[in-house]
C-alpha cells in the first residue's frame, strides 16, 4: 500500500483550481460552448481537459462559474503519470472542495481496485464505499482486501474497519480495525510457520498497526509447540516534540522451564545445569526502551534500557538480535555542544545481575577539540573526565561474586601540536600528558595520582599521477587511471606511568595505560578508473607496519602488519579483504576476505564467498548463492563452515516460487547441532519487506 494507494488525490483535475489561485484548464471537445444565462462552460463529445500533468477524458463536462460547481459524466477517465481512474461521473464543489464520485476503478501499478462510490471531504480526506484493493492486475485477482468503508488521507494513511482479506473467494483474515502508512512497503500482517528441534512446530505472527505518522508499532503473537505462547508489542514514536522512542516488550511462560521438566531442559541445554534455580523461572521476558532526543541544535539526549529475565532468553527466541548485540548496555548520555568543545554527562547502570559490567554513576566529560591557540602556531586538544566508577560482578556464571571494585576517578589528557608544511612534506610534532587521580587502588590505598607524558611526530605527503591507458579487464574498458599515493610515518612515545596498571582497577581503556614507543609506516594507494560511461574506485591498497621500540622484555622489533585491500574491476565483481599479522608470535591473527559476483544485466545469479579467520577462535568460510533456475523459480542458499572443527555452523536452503503477485518462500535451516527449522513464507511482491527472522538476509519493518 504505497504512494497513492487509492489515488483519489487525483480524482478530478479541477481540484487544482483553488479559489484563491485560479489556474487555467485547457478544455477541448467536439463541441465547446458558453451559456451566458447559466454562466457555464459546456463541452461534449471526446472531451479532453488538461492541467499540467493531469488529464481528464469524458463524454460531457460542465462548469458552473457562479456556483463554482463542475461535473463530468460518461466514460470518465483521469490519467496522471502511470495512474488511471475510471468512473461514471464526478461532481466537484470548488467552494468546499468536496466531491461526489460514482462507481469507479483505479489502476496505479502495483495497486488495483474498485469501489461502488466515493466522496471527497475537503482537501485531505476521501471516503470509499464498498471498496476492494489488490496488487493483482487480473480480472479475477488472487487476493483482495475488502471493506464497506475505507478512509484515505492522501500521501499519509488509509483506515478501514471490519476489513476482510480474501484469497480467491475464501476469506482468510479479518481486521476489526486497519490503519496503514501509505509510504510503507511492508504488509501489515506476517504469518510464518516452521518446525525445529528447540521449538517444535511453531507459528510466528506480526500484526502491524498505524495510529499516525508519529506513532506506530506491531503486536507479536507466537505459538511454540514445545515452549508455549509468546506475546509482545513493539511501539515506535517518531517526529515528536520529545524525540524518537522505541518500546519493546515480550513475554513467554516457557513450558521447558517448568519445574517438572528440569531433566528435559538440561538434556537440551547441558550448559545451564550450574545455573541456580532462581534464574531458571518459566516466566521469561524482555523489556527494552530506547530514546533519542535533540531539544536544541546543541543539546542531545540518548537513553537505552535493556532488562531480560535471564541470560539465555534472547539466544533462545531472538537469536538474530542476540548475534548483533549479545549484551546491550543500559545508559543515559547527555551531550551539549559549544563552539569548539562539548560537555557530556554519561550514566551507565547494570540491570541484569547475571552480567559483569562497569557502572558509571555518573561520568562528566569535557572535550576541547583541536584548535589553534590565538595567533600562535600551536594547537591544543584536551579531554577531561570525572567519574564515580564501580565494577559489578556477575551473581552466577564463570565469574564468582566477590567484592566489587569502586573508585572515584579524575582523568585529563592534553595534547599540544605544531602542524607545518615544508614544501611537499606535512610535519606534525606533538607533545602531551596523561594525568589521572584515583580515590583508591586495588590494595585499598587512597588518593593515587598517575602521571605519564607523551610525544611524537607525524610525517606525510601526497603524490598523484594520471595515466592514459587502453585496458580491457573482464570486459570492462578503461581509458584513464589516476593513482593517489599517500606515504605516512608516525612516531609516538608514552613514558612509563608513575603508577602501574597492575595496581589499578580496570574499569575501561583509561586504566590500561602503560609505556609504549612505536613507529607506524603506512602506504595508502588509491587508483580511480574512467571510461566513457563512468568514473569509479578501481583499487584500494593500504599496508601499514608497526615497529615497537624498547618493548618491555623484548627489545625493539616489528610488532604487527595490517593491510586493507579492495578491488572493483567491473560492475558486479568485487574483492574486499583485510589482514593482520603478528611478528611477535609469527602468525596471522586475523583475516577477512569477501569475493562477490553478480549478474548486473539480467539479475540471474549472485555469488558471495567469504572467509573469517580469528587466531585461537575460529576459521569460518561462508557461501551465499542465488540462481534463477527458471523464470518462475529461484534457488538460494547460505553456508557457514568452521574449518577448525570440520562442521557446518549453519546451512540454509531456500526455493522461491513466483506466484504472479506473490512470492512463496520454502526454506530449511540446519544449525551446528543439526537442528532443523523448516519455514514457509508467502509475501506480496508489492510489499517485500517482511521480518522473517529465519532468513540469513532479511529486512524487518516496523
Amino acid at each position: 500500500m504505497k504512494k497513492a494507494i487509492f489515488l483519489f488525490l487525483l480524482l478530478f483535475p479541477f481540484v487544482l483550481l483553488a479559489q484563491e489561485d485560479i489556474v487555467p484548464v485547457v478544455v477541448d471537445g467536439d463541441r465547446v460552448s458558453y451559456d451566458y444565462k447559466k454562466g457555464a462552460v459546456v463541452a461534449q463529445g471526446n472531451v479532453h481537459l488538461k492541467h499540467k500533468d493531469v488529464e481528464l477524458f469524458c463524454d460531457k463536462a460542465e462548469y458552473d462559474a457562479k456556483a463554482h460547481l463542475a461535473q463530468a459524466s460518461g466514460n470518465v477517465r483521469i490519467v496522471k503519470e502511470d495512474a488511471t481512474i475510471f468512473a461514471d461521473e464526478i461532481a466537484y464543489d470548488f467552494n468546499t472542495q468536496d466531491a461526489h464520485i460514482g462507481e469507479l476503478k483505479y489502476l496505479d501499478p502495483p495497486i488495483y481496485g474498485k469501489a461502488e462510490g466515493a466522496e471527497k471531504k475537503g482537501k485531505e480526506k476521501y471516503i470509499l464505499k464498498e471498496s476492494e484493493v489488490t496488487t493483482c492486475e487480473l480480472e479475477e485477482p488472487h487476493f483482495r482486501l475488502i471493506a464497506r468503508k475505507i478512509t484515505v488521507y492522501p500521501g499519509e494513511r488509509v483506515e478501514a474497519r471490519n476489513l476482510v482479506v480474501k484469497v480467491g473467494k475464501i476469506p482468510v483474515f479479518y481486521f476489526p480495525y486497519f490503519s496503514h502508512d501509505l509510504k510503507d512497503k511492508s504488509f501489515p500482517g506476517e504469518l510464518i510457520p516452521g518446525k525445529n528441534s528447540e521449538w517444535g512446530f511453531h507459528i510466528l505472527s506480526r500484526w502491524r498497526y498505524y495510529l499516525n505518522e508519529a506513532s506506530r508499532g506491531k503486536f507479536l503473537l507466537d505459538y511454540y509447540e514445545d515452549r508455549g505462547f509468546g506475546r509482545g508489542i513493539t511501539h515506535a514514536l517518531k517526529n515528536t516534540g520529545l524525540g524518537e522512542a522505541l518500546f519493546n516488550l515480550y513475554y513467554l511462560e516457557d513450558e521447558l522451564y517448568a519445574l517438572d521438566k528440569r531433566g528435559d531442559l538440561f538434556d537440551e541445554f547441558p550448559e545451564r545445569v550450574g545455573i541456580p534455580s532462581e534464574y531458571l523461572e518459566d516466566d521469561r521476558y524482555r523489556m527494552q526502551f530506547s530514546h533519542d532526543w535533540q531539544p536544541t541544535s546543541r543539546l542531545s539526549i540518548k537513553s537505552e534500557f535493556h532488562k531480560f529475565s535471564d541470560e539465555s532468553f534472547m539466544k533462545d527466541f531472538f537469536f538474530r538480535e542476540y548475534q548483533i548485540e549479545p549484551r546491550p548496555k543500559t545508559y543515559n548520555l547527555i551531550d551539549y555542544a559549544l563552539e569548539n568543545s562539548a560537555f557530556s554527562l554519561f550514566t551507565q547502570k547494570r540491570v541484569n545481575v547475571y552480567l559483569s559490567d562497569t557502572e558509571y554513576l555518573p561520568q562528566l566529560e569535557y572535550n576541547f577539540y583541536r584548535q589553534k591557540l590565538g595567533q600562535s602556531p600551536l594547537y591544543l586538544e584536551s579531554k577531561i573526565t570525572l567519574a564515580s566508577l564501580s565494577h559489578e560482578r556477575a551473581d552466577y556464571g564463570v565469574i564468582n561474586p566477590g567484592t566489587d571494585d569502586e573508585s572515584l576517578r579524575f582523568h585529563s589528557h592534553n595534547v599540544f601540536s605544531l602542524p607545518l608544511k615544508m614544501g611537499w612534506l606535512y610535519v606534525n610534532p606533538y607533545g602531551g600528558v596523561f594525568n589521572t587521580f584515583y580515590s583508591k587502588d586495588i590494595f585499598g590505598q587512597n588518593d593515587i595520582n598517575r602521571f605519564a607524558p607523551e610525544g611524537g611526530i607525524d610525517l606525510s605527503t601526497k603524490l598523484h599521477k594520471k595515466f592514459d591507458v587502453d585496458l580491457n579487464i573482464l570486459g570492462e574498458n578503461i581509458k584513464h587511471m589516476r593513482h593517489v599515493l599517500t606515504p605516512t610515518v608516525r612516531y609516538s612515545y608514552i613514558h612509563d606511568p608513575t603508577v602501574s596498571k597492575d595496581h589499578l582497577f580496570q574499569f575501561d581503556e583509561i586504566d590500561d595505560l602503560e609505556r609504549e614507543e612505536k613507529i607506524v609506516f603506512s602506504l595508502e594507494n588509491k587508483i580511480h578508473a574512467q571510461n566513457d560511461e563512468r568514473i569509479w574506485d578501481f583499487l584500494y591498497f593500504s599496508p601499514s607496519v608497526e615497529y615497537a621500540i624498547h618493548d618491555d622484555g623484548k627489545g625493539s622489533h616489528f610488532k604487527k602488519l595490517f593491510a586493507e585491500f579492495e578491488f572493483y574491476p567491473k560492475k558486479g565483481i568485487s574483492l574486499i579483504s583485510e589482514a593482520e599479522y603478528d611478528f611477535e608470535e609469527e602468525l596471522t591473527k586475523e583475516v577477512n576476505v569477501d569475493l562477490n559476483f553478480s549478474d548486473t544485466k539480467n539479475n540471474k545469479y549472485a555469488v558471495s564467498v567469504g572467509h573469517r579467520y580469528l587466531r585461537k577462535e575460529s576459521s569460518q568460510g561462508t557461501l551465499n548463492f542465488k540462481y534463477q533456475l527458471t523464470p518462475k523459480l529461484e534457488f538460494s542458499n547460505y553456508l557457514r563452515y568452521e574449518y577448525k572443527t570440520g562442521e557446518f555452523q549453519e546451512q540454509q536452503y531456500r526455493f522461491r516460487r513466483d506466484l504472479h503477485c506473490w512470492w512463496m518462500d520454502f526454506g530449511v535451516d540446519i544449525d551446528r547441532d543439526e537442528n532443523f527449522s523448516v519455514w514457509l513464507v508467502f509475501r506480496l511482491k508489492a510489499f517485500p519487506d517482511v521480518n522473517v527472522g529465519f532468513e540469513q538476509s532479511y529486512s524487518g519493518a516496523l
